[in-house]
């Protein structure tokens, strides 16, 4: 067997532990899915929604990408729209409540935004990707050009929040549940190494620590 020895160790774990005792509620959500919320987080291997949450299967609707990064509308004829399909599904299809965008500390797509600033090459596909903040970033290194790299950094995460958040009004199925009242949008930034979570308050704009 090929398979990687660290995945098989995982594996044989879950099947002895998680999917032991909650074996009735794994083939009860095989029936289908009814989250009640959607995540758009980060790919990095460091930020797992589920975890964060302590979610349970079917609880959460999870598209993760580089940057945690929600795209505006554009034409679905043009390229490949992995995000949005998936914002789609989530509002058309299983009709979640909430979104949360969920951005982290030391975010690699962030820091590859700031050194494309720079004129430092950072990847062929991850550069378009990340030229999503490209209008944001560079407002805000023109506002306030004195920043120190980390500080940078983390009003660049928080910037990329909000950013996806007023991209997600652009899909009319999310403005129209918005409008109607079945859909509220959220963000939220994590600390790695605290294990802490701010919320963005939508009256201030501003990421507020969540009370333990």
């Amino acid at each position: 067997m090929t398979m990687p020895a660290e995945l098989h160790a995982g594996y044989r774990n879950f099947r002895s532990t998680r999917f032991a005792q909650e074996e009735e509620r794994y083939r009860a959500v095989s029936a289908g899915q009814h989250p009640h919320t959607m995540i758009i987080g980060c790919a990095d291997s460091r930020v797992d929604p589920a975890t964060i949450f302590s979610a349970g299967p079917g609880e959460l609707f999870v598209v993760r990408n580089v940057a945690a990064l929600a795209p505006p509308c554009e034409d679905p004829d043009v390229g490949f729209h992995g995000t949005s399909a998936a914002l789609e599904f989530a509002v058309e299809g299983i009709k979640v409540r909430d979104i949360v965008v969920m951005g982290h500390g030391l975010c690699g797509g962030v820091a590859a935004s700031l050194n494309a600033s720079r004129g430092f090459p950072v990847g062929r596909f991850i550069g378009p990707w990340v030229g999503i903040l490209d209008q944001v970033r560079d407002e805000m290194l023109a506002s306030d050009p004195a920043l120190g790299s980390e500080d940078k950094q983390k009003a660049l995460e928080l910037l990329a929040v909000k950013l996806s958040l007023k991209n997600l009004e652009s899909f009319p199925f999310v403005a129209r549940e918005v409008r109607r009242g079945n859909l509220r949008l959220h963000g939220a930034w994590f600390s790695i190494a605290e294990g802490k979570l701010q919320w963005l308050d939508p009256e201030t704009g501003r990421f507020d620590v969540l009370a333990e």
